[in-house]
C-alpha cells in the first residue's frame, strides 16, 4: 500500500494549525481554573503536599485556627487541608445552608482511611461515619423511637429507672471514697445503654463486661484524636499500631456484643414475639423475607448506638470538671436540686423545673466545643454563593458559633446564666448547634441530654464536689484518656 505524502509547506500548515489548536485548549483550560479559583470561596494559598495543614498547629484547640482565618477570609473560606479540598463554613446562615436548605447536597461522611479500617474496610457500615443512603435513613428510623423517648410515656419512664438504678449504686461508690470517677462513670452508663437498648444488665465484677467498656473508651479516644493522615493517606503506616489495636479492640466488642447479647435472641426469635427493644427490632429485621442490611452490619449498628455511652461518661467528666472549679455554679445546682427534690431522688421529668442544672450543661459543652462530624459534597453545589465540587469536605466551624464575643457576653467565662432568662425559664439561642442539624443530626443527643442531667443533678443533690489535685478541663472535644481528672466527694 502506498503512503500519504505530504509536502513541507503542508507539513508546516499542519503545524500552525495544530499549535493554534493547542493554544486554544491552553487557554479554554486557564479560563476554566480562573472561572473555577474566581468562584471558589476566598482562602490561604496552600503548600505541595502539606495544603494549609501547618496554619492549625500552635493552637490548644485546632478549630481557634479556623476562627482566625475566619477574621482573614470571612465565614465562609476554603482550605486544601493535605490532599482534600475543604470548606469551612462559621456562620449561622451558611450553616444552615448546609445543614438544612441543603441538606441533600452535603450528606456524605469523610472517607478517611481510619474510618473505612475500624468498620471492617467500609465506613458504611457505620451510622455516624458512614454517607447518606435509604439504607442509612431506614436504620435511623429504627432507632429513632429508642433514642428519642418521648416524656411520660414507657420508655421514658423505663430510662428514668434504668438510670436511678446505675445512679444509687455509683453514689454508693463515691461515699466509699472513691475519687478516680471514670471507670465507675463509664460502667455506670454502658448498663444504662445496654439494659435500655438490648435487655442486659451486667455486675460490676464481669470480666467480660468490664473489657467491652474500657474497648470503647480506648477507640472512643482514637476517634477523637486529630490524624494528618486523614487527609494525607500516605502518612497512614505511621499509625499502623495503632490501627492494628483499634481493630482488635472492635473484635474483643463484637463478640462479647454477640456472645453475651445477641446469639440467644437470635436462636429464640419467634415471628410471634413483640419486640421489646432494639435488639429485638435488629433481629425480626433480619428474620425478614428480605432483609436490607445483613447481620453484620446489624452489629455495627448496635455496636454504634451501645457505644454511645462512653461520649457521655467522658462529657461527664468534664462536666464535673468545670462544676468543681466553679463553687458558685455548684452551690446553684445544689439550691435547685434541694427546691425541687427535698425527699427523694431527682427524675428525669425534674428537668424542667431545674433550668439552672440544664443551663450548667449546655455551657460545659459550649465551653467544651467539639467539632461536629464534617459533612461532604455528595454533588456540585453552592455555599454562600461561592461554587463547591463534589466531594470537597465541609468543616462546620462550631468553636466560632459558641466562643465569638460578637454572639456572647466574655465568652470565655463560665456562666450557665446566659442560658436563663431574666424570668428564669431556660433559653437556648439558635446559633447554638452543639449536636448539629437536620439529617446527619446527633441520633444520642436526647439520651445525651436526659443521662447527663440525671447523673449531675444526683451527684450534686448528694455531694459537695472539688478537684483532687488541680487541673485544666480539656477543650476541643469531649474524648479523655482513662487516667484522668479526679474529685473528692464529700457527702452533704
Amino acid at each position: 500500500m502506498e503512503g500519504i505524502h505530504l509536502s513541507s509547506a503542508s507539513y508546516l500548515l499542519l503545524a500552525a494549525l495544530a499549535f493554534l489548536l493547542l493554544g486554544v485548549v491552553v487557554d479554554q483550560l486557564a479560563r476554566k481554573k480562573r472561572r473555577s479559583t474566581k468562584d471558589r470561596a476566598p482562602g490561604p494559598e496552600p503548600w505541595p503536599v502539606l495544603g494549609s495543614l501547618h496554619l492549625l498547629g500552635g493552637y490548644e484547640v485546632p478549630y481557634q485556627a479556623f476562627d482566625h482565618l475566619t477574621k482573614v477570609y470571612g465565614p465562609v473560606f476554603s482550605i486544601k487541608l493535605g490532599q482534600v479540598q475543604c470548606l469551612v463554613v462559621s456562620s449561622l446562615e451558611h450553616i444552615r445552608e448546609v445543614i438544612i436548605t441543603k441538606g441533600d447536597h452535603f450528606d456524605g461522611r469523610p472517607n478517611f482511611t481510619r474510618y473505612n479500617q475500624l468498620f471492617d474496610g467500609n465506613k458504611q457500615n457505620s451510622l455516624a461515619f458512614c454517607d447518606w443512603s435509604d439504607k442509612q435513613k431506614m436504620k435511623r428510623e429504627m432507632l429513632r423511637d429508642h433514642t428519642f423517648p418521648r416524656a411520660f410515656t414507657e420508655r421514658f419512664y423505663l430510662l428514668d429507672t434504668l438510670v436511678n438504678d446505675e445512679l444509687n449504686s455509683l453514689n454508693q461508690q463515691l461515699s466509699q471514697g472513691v475519687t478516680n470517677i471514670k471507670p465507675a462513670l463509664l460502667q455506670a452508663c454502658a448498663n444504662v445503654f445496654l439494659s435500655y437498648f438490648c435487655s442486659s444488665k451486667f455486675m460490676p465484677n464481669d470480666p467480660g463486661f468490664l473489657k467491652m467498656v474500657r474497648n470503647f473508651d480506648e477507640i472512643f479516644y482514637e476517634v477523637n484524636q486529630g490524624y494528618a493522615a486523614d487527609f494525607m493517606p500516605w502518612l497512614m503506616p505511621l499509625h499502623a499500631n495503632n490501627m492494628r489495636k483499634m481493630r482488635k479492640w472492635g473484635k474483643e466488642i463484637r463478640q462479647f456484643m454477640i456472645e453475651r447479647i445477641i446469639q440467644k435472641r437470635m436462636d429464640e426469635w419467634s415471628e410471634n414475639r413483640e419486640p421489646v427493644d432494639y435488639v429485638d427490632h435488629l433481629v425480626q429485621h433480619l428474620n425478614e423475607s428480605n432483609p436490607q442490611f445483613n447481620f453484620d452490619a446489624a452489629m455495627f449498628a448496635l455496636e454504634d448506638i451501645v457505644g454511645g455511652h462512653a461520649a457521655i461518661a467522658n462529657l461527664l467528666i468534664k462536666i464535673l470538671g468545670f462544676v468543681a472549679q466553679n463553687p458558685d455554679v455548684q452551690k446553684k445546682i445544689q439550691e435547685e436540686a434541694d427546691s425541687v427534690a427535698p425527699n427523694r431522688d431527682i427524675a428525669l421529668e425534674d428537668r424542667n423545673h431545674m433550668p439552672y442544672t440544664y443551663a450548667t450543661i449546655l455551657e460545659s459543652i459550649r465551653h467544651v466545643s467539639s467539632p461536629i462530624v464534617p459533612h461532604v459534597a455528595s454533588q456540585d453545589s453552592v455555599v454562600a454563593g461561592y461554587a463547591v465540587e463534589k466531594d470537597t469536605l465541609i468543616f462546620l466551624n462550631n468553636y466560632t458559633l459558641n466562643m465569638s464575643p460578637d454572639l456572647w457576653k466574655d465568652p470565655a467565662k463560665f456562666s450557665p446564666e446566659r442560658f436563663i432568662t431574666p424570668e428564669g425559664k431556660l433559653s437556648k439561642p439558635e446559633f447554638f448547634l452543639p449536636f448539629g442539624g437536620g439529617r446527619r443530626s446527633c441520633m444520642g443527643y436526647k439520651l445525651t441530654q436526659f443521662i447527663s442531667f440525671a447523673t449531675l443533678a444526683s451527684l450534686l443533690q448528694r455531694f459537695h464536689i472539688a478537684p483532687l489535685t488541680p487541673f485544666k478541663v480539656p477543650l476541643g472535644n469531649l474524648a479523655l484518656p482513662y487516667d484522668t481528672m479526679q474529685f473528692t466527694f464529700t457527702p452533704r
